[in-house]
């Protein structure tokens, strides 16, 4: 008996030791960077970007996936840019997608991941693939609104409870 309780004391212990670490991390170990050679422009003259995230930290961080596909979900990436004509994107009525572990990345210490932003899914559109002062931003340490919740589901906020809070965005990048 006096094992199962030691064990339980050092379960707990190892939780609360491994949540409280996950929340220490420095946002400058973590950067992002725009990959401006791999940038496709495509028909619909929407411009995809191929980001980097390294992890410097001495812990692994977890992160959502990018959006894939066209709907109402999570999502913390962010797109700004300047470009000659930037085409306004329609607003549909789009269904929910639900987020689930599977959408979760871990990047390991010291390592780093490589993802795609679809310019058609985070309004990145040009009339030409030249486009100036690029910021793509990650910010999980802002809370959900309660009108976000209303339209995902209270679920989804367990999703984000399992992110690392970092908030972190490239240096203003040209693409030409």
């Amino acid at each position: 008996m006096k094992t199962i309780k030691l064990l339980f004391c050092l379960l707990i212990f190892t939780s609360f030791t491994i949540q409280r670490d996950k929340k220490n991390i420095d946002n400058k170990d973590i950067t992002l960077e725009v990959k401006v050679e791999k940038t496709e422009y495509n028909n619909d003259n929407s411009i995809n970007l191929y980001v980097v995230i390294k992890n410097n930290s001495d812990q692994d961080i977890t992160i959502l996936r990018p959006s894939s596909k066209y709907g109402y979900q999570m999502d913390f990436f962010k797109v700004t840019y300047e470009c000659e004509v930037q085409y306004p994107f329609g607003s549909m009525e789009a269904r929910v997608i639900k987020k689930t572990d599977t959408d979760l990345i871990t990047i390991k210490s010291k390592s780093e991941t490589e993802l795609i932003l679809k310019g058609n899914l985070y309004n990145v559109k040009c009339n030409n693939p030249n486009i100036t002062e690029v910021v793509v931003t990650y910010d999980t340490t802002e809370e959900l609104s309660e009108r976000i919740i209303s339209r995902i589901g209270v679920e989804e906020n367990k999703i984000k409870e399992k992110l690392t809070k970092i908030k972190i965005e490239n240096t203003q990048t040209t693409i030409e």
